[in-house]
């Protein structure tokens, strides 16, 4: 299976759906659709919630877009409602790096306390 990327413009936020696997065979083109967003001016939030498989590629690839974001003091703020992909950001040590919320709103209330934290 492949990986579907969607990009769409919100008020003050830009929101990535994936969906598929983000892997190593779909990440180089999950970079590529990136490398059009500059998360350092706009905020990033990223639904992983149709996401089927995870690797370490495809965490290398959020944790590159979390440091664009940092320079411009920034954070990525990730949907996922599935406690399984959830799960492999706690084992990883990513799980305080990023927002996470099980919808839209969830993660803009977090990316907004932690602006204002």
């Amino acid at each position: 299976m492949g990986l579907k990327v969607d990009t769409a413009p919100g008020e003050d936020h830009v929101l990535v759906t994936l969906g598929g696997e983000l892997d190593i065979y779909t990440v180089a083109d999950f970079r590529e659709r990136l490398e059009r967003l500059d998360p350092a001016s706009a905020q990033v939030v990223i639904d992983i919630s149709d996401v089927t498989l995870l690797d370490s590629s495809g965490l290398g690839a959020l944790v590159s877009l979390l440091n664009q974001a940092r320079h411009g003091g920034r954070g990525i703020g990730i949907i996922c409602p599935q406690r399984r992909l959830r799960r492999v950001f706690e084992i990883t040590g990513l799980r305080r790096a990023f927002v996470f919320g099980d919808d839209l709103a969830g993660v803009r209330s977090g990316l907004a306390a932690a602006d204002a934290g």
